[in-house]
């Protein structure tokens, strides 16, 4: 039986579901213009999307300003929540008691929201982050601590999202932090830095830099792949996936891509990855021998996916 993965496609401004082995379109839910980061919750029942409102960070605009729920298995919009003042919502997460994360890069806050299945509106907790044009965010799984990616100020921020008073610390770690990636069993945190070609080791319990070692050009995103211990970071502009080996920082790998790399998803069992690729494609590849072995047609600029579990498609064909 196949899964399912649901995908935001920006520049079509809708999400989508798709059969994982076949390509086959499942459905497609109309969002607000530019839709980007968002997160599925433990049960897969609900997707909270940020309406980030412009088509990257350098484009001005502030339209964006609610988080979209999405019942998943009715494929509907069931809530918006309005964030105000906190424009421009892009980094969006959900902790292991399942309260609601979002980050506007506008005001340059955290915001939480403790039950995001209320549907009401008001947000619990309002906390600055402390950094220049914060983008994204790593969370631990008690929501106790935040990292937040700080495009213009060059550093990653550390906060407490319940505790306003708290200065947040700035740990260095290049030019223009995008990629995140927190293993905080492991006491780890990696970045990418978009400008410097880097990949940072962050110490989370010394708040300071292992080391650092460089990539290819414009490593927007990186990844962990627990089962053989290796990162793997998207190279935007560079137009490749990069794989390297986690205790060196020796790059094993580098594969071209048709056009520029967006976001990444390892499969459960982390025997394959797909990638979504600036050409309306997904890539799926096998992640032992680098092999292309499913290409399908998407919706204008695909990003940010989740696979949904085996047989999910079930709820659709209920509904229909």
């Amino acid at each position: 039986m196949s899964q399912t993965m649901m995908l935001i496609e920006k520049s079509s401004h809708c999400v989508s579901w798709y059969d994982t082995e076949t390509g086959a379109l499942q459905g497609r839910l109309a969002l607000p213009d530019f839709p980007h980061e968002f997160v599925v919750d433990q049960d897969n029942h609900y997707a909270y999307v940020g309406h980030y409102g412009v088509q990257n960070s350098g484009v001005e605009g502030t339209d964006g300003r609610s988080v979209i729920v999405i019942d998943i298995r009715k494929q509907e919009i069931v809530h918006r929540y309005d964030l105000g003042e906190h424009a421009r919502p892009h980094g969006i997460s959900l902790d292991a008691q399942g309260r609601l994360y979002v980050l506007s890069e506008w005001s340059g806050h955290l915001l939480v929201k403790e039950n995001p299945r209320a549907f009401d509106q008001g947000w619990d907790h309002v906390t600055p982050v402390g950094g220049e044009k914060p983008h994204l965010f790593a969370l631990t799984g008690d929501g106790r601590t935040a990292y937040s990616m700080n495009l213009n100020s060059g550093d990653v921020t550390v906060l407490d999202p319940y505790d306003p008073t708290r200065i947040p610390v700035s740990i260095k770690t290049g030019e223009k932090p995008e990629g995140r990636c927190l293993r905080e069993e492991a006491g780890v945190l990696y970045t990418s830095q978009r400008i410097s070609n880097t990949v940072a080791v962050v110490d989370t319990k010394t708040l300071q830099v292992q080391r650092i070692f460089p990539t290819p050009q414009d490593p927007c995103r990186v990844y962990y792949d627990a089962k053989r211990n290796r990162l793997v970071t998207m190279n935007h502009h560079g137009g490749s996936f990069s794989v390297f080996d986690e205790a060196t920082g020796e790059m094993l790998h580098e594969q071209k891509t048709p056009a520029n790399p967006l976001a990444l998803c390892i499969d459960d069992e982390a025997a394959y990855a797909y990638i979504a690729i600036d050409c309306e494609q997904v890539q799926r590849f096998n992640l032992d021998t680098f092999e292309v072995v499913q290409t399908f047609d998407t919706g204008k600029e695909p990003d940010v996916m989740v696979i949904l579990p085996e047989g999910y498609s079930k709820h659709w064909e209920v509904n229909a």
